[in-house]
């Protein structure tokens, strides 16, 4: 579905580089950073399921609540089109 051998966790340096956070704040804010457009965002369709959503503010030592209406407006702003997946369709299929 994602065009992926496998997946792990992001190396920190890279983190850094390329969203501007350490691991363990990687966030849907931290698309902001990525000016050059060199990080794919996947987001699961169950974020939009209720209708608020929290996420780090780019550091996991405090939590921002946003409508999940806004995270493809985050996504717009920042430049980036985000693959939506069922991920909870993928296990149960």
């Amino acid at each position: 579905h994602l065009g992926s051998k496998r997946l792990s966790f992001g190396r920190e340096e890279l983190l850094y580089d390329m969203l501007g956070v350490r691991a363990g704040s990687v966030t849907l804010f931290a698309i902001l950073n990525d000016t050059d457009k060199r990080v794919r965002l996947v987001l699961d369709k169950a974020l939009f399921d209720d209708p608020l959503v929290n996420f780090h503010p780019l550091e996991n030592t405090a939590t921002t609540t946003i409508a999940s209406s806004d995270i493809k407006r985050v996504a717009q702003i920042s430049g980036h089109k985000p693959l939506i997946i069922d991920f909870a369709a993928l296990v149960s299929g």
